[in-house]
């Protein structure tokens, strides 16, 4: 098996939903993962293909009344469940720009409740480490540095620890989640 790439996985999850034309797709993914993975029309378009020639997803062709036919897509078995391995696979966050971890957390519906609480413990380790690193390039700045130097260097910091925040209640959220519903998603 070859490794996927994070919009093949995004598709994938997409696809989850309920199956949909490209172009359905693309709307999906503007009103839902945009701000964490805006894959263009065209990259949607090119990894369709892919994804039905490696059995994760199949097409039909619907016919319509005065416009061209349009293909529907829908996730299969093997596209669901190579979709909950990737959604369990926690990458190593220095590696990471954060956006990967949202999204597997949007898409975590679709795995067992451990996979998103992994991913989250993964972000926050990303997040930590960005801080500290922000708080040294801080103490580090000479007396006479430009205020604007600061106020960016601020603006990332309070950034980093309003989404620590964020991370810590996600967890809990996360880990109050019914047993009934954690019984069905795992």
């Amino acid at each position: 098996m070859r490794e996927r790439t994070t919009t093949e996985m995004a598709v994938l999850g997409l696809l989850a939903e309920g199956e949909r034309s490209g172009y359905d797709l693309a709307q999906l993914a503007h009103r839902t993962i945009e701000a964490m993975w805006a894959p263009s029309r065209s990259q949607i378009y090119k990894v369709l293909p892919r994804l039905v020639a490696d059995g994760l997803a199949t097409r039909r062709e619907v016919e319509q009344q005065g416009r061209p036919d349009k293909a529907i897509y829908h996730v299969t078995a093997a596209g669901r469940d190579e979709l909950v391995d990737w959604l369990a696979r926690v990458d190593d966050p220095a590696g990471q720009d954060g956006e990967v971890f949202l999204l597997k957390i949007f898409f975590g519906r679709y795995a067992p409740p451990a996979a998103a609480l992994a991913q989250l413990a993964a972000y926050r380790t990303l997040l930590e480490r960005r801080l500290a690193g922000y708080e040294e390039l801080e103490r580090g700045l000479a007396a006479d540095e430009p205020v604007h130097s600061r106020i960016a260097i601020l603006h990332a910091v309070a950034r980093l620890r309003a989404t620590l925040t964020w991370t810590e209640e996600t967890r809990l959220a996360l880990e109050q989640l019914p047993a009934a519903a954690r019984r069905r998603r795992g």
